[in-house]
């Protein structure tokens, strides 16, 4: 059940991704830069890549080998969002575009 979880999750991330970098509607106001679509599908592609292995029954070997990768792909998913800015507090528009 959790391998669908994490497959599942992985796919909607990898769609936000993609709606992130071309510009799709209905993305976040922090999400403007590029660099947050790429880490939010790099994120989702290693979620896809574990929940994968685990419902394809992988021996634990090969297992343990995707796994790692695929937390390679989520950490480097983190650093570009984190580059991004997307966990940073944007200031508060008025009405007139000012600072409130």
């Amino acid at each position: 059940m959790t391998a669908w979880i994490m497959l599942g999750s992985g796919c909607v991330a990898i769609i936000l991704g993609v709606l992130t970098v071309t510009g799709g509607r209905g993305i976040a106001e922090y999400a403007r830069s590029p660099k947050a679509g790429w880490g939010q599908m790099a994120m989702g592609g290693g979620f896809v890549l574990d929940g994968g292995s685990r419902l394809l029954g992988l021996p634990s070997g090969a297992g343990l080998a995707v796994s790692t990768v695929a937390l390679g792909i989520i950490v480097l998913g983190a650093v570009l969002q984190l580059q991004a800015g997307v966990f940073t507090r944007s200031a508060k528009r008025g009405p007139g575009g000012g600072a409130r």
